[in-house]
């Protein structure tokens, strides 16, 4: 659910659902009085992300809206500050968890294959290998650079984009996006 869109002056102006609680009057009163204080405040906690700080200020607008006893919150501000930074950390913790999920089939699917396991563990480490394989097809080749430098090479942030000219923010948005196909491959057993 979008509250957000850009008017005829580039000025963002929030929109709200009909699903909505919340009078569209008051939800526009507070974003116009605290969206970028929100944003600022969200990004001293999460840098440009990710999670991004207009994201997790969208999201708790939209949270916001939704609640039907709005009017017995007494610091609306606070509020939606404390609901955006709980978001961001429910993001980074689902980010973590994708992160060593795949990078724990990753170190498996690249062990060697020795003459001392089973032919059940051959068959296995191959299985996986041709799902990272296929699924790693399907990442861009920019993806593909950035999962490389980044988790077989251990490159930082800083070097790849040092090196490419990318952002940092666009390396970790890039990088996520590829994280979260390999996930999804892995754990549905694509082949």
């Amino acid at each position: 659910m979008a509250l957000a869109e850009e008017s005829e002056d580039g000025e963002a102006k929030p929109v709200v659902a009909s699903r909505s609680s919340a009078p569209p009057v008051v939800i526009e009163r507070l974003y116009r009085a605290h969206w970028r204080d929100i944003c600022r405040s969200l990004r001293r906690i999460y840098g440009n992300g990710p999670p991004e700080p207009e994201d997790l200020a969208q999201a708790a607008f939209e949270k916001f809206a939704q609640l039907e006893d709005h009017e017995r919150i007494l610091h609306p501000r606070a509020f939606l500050i404390r609901i955006a930074t709980n978001l961001g950390l429910n993001a980074i913790d689902r980010i973590r968890t994708a992160r060593r999920f795949v990078e724990r089939e990753l170190v498996e699917a690249c062990e060697p294959v020795v003459e001392e396991n089973t032919p059940e563990d051959v068959y296995s480490i191959r299985e996986r290998m041709a799902i990272v394989e296929k699924a790693m097809s399907r990442l861009t080749d920019k993806q593909k650079e950035i999962l490389v430098r980044s988790r077989f090479r251990g490159e930082t942030y800083a070097q790849i984009g040092e090196e490419t000219g990318w952002s940092q923010a666009d390396i970790s948005r890039q990088l996520n996006a590829a994280l979260a196909v390999l996930q999804q491959a892995m754990a549905s057993g694509e082949e």
